[in-house]
């Protein structure tokens, strides 16, 4: 997943230094630099299906831009509850928290070689 990240983060270089996807660069490097623990409590099966729902039918840059939006949501109380909706009932918090980070870590595996990532 690094290096698939990585990869996108150099090409990132050839985007226009106005284009609004470059604020997002500090945010996915915070990402890259994740504790191994904090996927530690990940539903990995239920984030891989999220994940593979939101892309389903839509384009590279529709993709890439519901994956910028994924980045730092964990900490919205509303958006937390609405991905536990989602998950089996009963599932912890901290689960919760672990699963919409794995989803980030899954688009990556899944996705981080988007078309989108090389052209601006």
């Amino acid at each position: 997943m690094r290096q698939v990240a990585q990869i996108a983060l150099t090409r990132s270089v050839r985007w226009a230094y106005s284009d609004p996807r470059l604020d997002h660069v500090p945010a996915m490097l915070a990402e890259l630099e994740r504790d191994p623990g904090d996927y530690a409590a990940a539903l990995e099966h239920e984030a891989d299906v999220l994940v593979r729902m939101r892309a389903q039918g839509k384009s590279p840059a529709q993709r890439i831009y519901d994956y910028l939006a994924l980045l730092g949501i964990e900490g919205s109380e509303p958006v937390r509850e609405a991905i536990a909706s989602l998950l089996p009932p009963g599932t912890p918090p901290e689960a919760v928290i672990a699963t919409i980070r794995q989803m980030r870590r899954r688009w990556l595996e899944l996705y981080g070689d988007d078309p989108f990532f090389v052209e601006a």
